[in-house]
């Protein structure tokens, strides 16, 4: 999976500047935040999952898939404040990503492996990107600033 270097390239930069916060800070805590907080920690296990490579066995690809899961449960919580709907199609995206790793056969190769999760790696990866650019750019109003 190393060869979509340029794609978690991309994430990393977008999401370079998504925990700044403004200048004069609020008195309220911001839940874009927290949000942008664990969308960065989301997308991290994603950048974890997508740099193993060929010799990782299918335990550490299903750890992996377990990782990603656990991180999206955290990304629903802080998504709160904002009723969860600007999240679904990345949890639907996890939910592919997640059948896809219960599917893997314990007897199956790595090339395998590769081979069987990369398309569902790179569709949660897409939507962590708009999801990202969508709620974590600067300038964006949050719940809290709008009335």
């Amino acid at each position: 999976m190393k060869r979509h270097l340029g794609p978690i390239a991309a994430v990393l930069l977008v999401l370079a500047g998504c925990s700044s916060a403004p200048a004069g800070g609020s008195a309220t805590p911001d839940p874009t935040i927290a949000f942008c907080s664990s969308l960065d920690a989301y997308t991290k296990t994603l950048r974890d999952f997508e740099a193993l490579t060929p010799s990782a066995t299918v335990d550490q690809y299903k750890s992996a898939g377990a990782d990603a899961k656990a991180a999206l449960a955290v990304l629903v919580t802080a998504a709160a404040p904002f009723a969860g709907a600007q999240i679904y199609t990345l949890q639907r995206a996890q939910i592919m990503l997640d059948g896809a790793v219960n599917d893997l056969g314990a007897l199956a190769t790595p090339a395998e492996v590769e081979v069987a999760l990369d398309p569902y790696i790179q569709a949660v990866i897409v939507q962590a990107v708009a999801q990202h650019n969508a709620m974590c750019a600067t300038g964006l109003p949050s719940p809290s600033s709008s009335s």
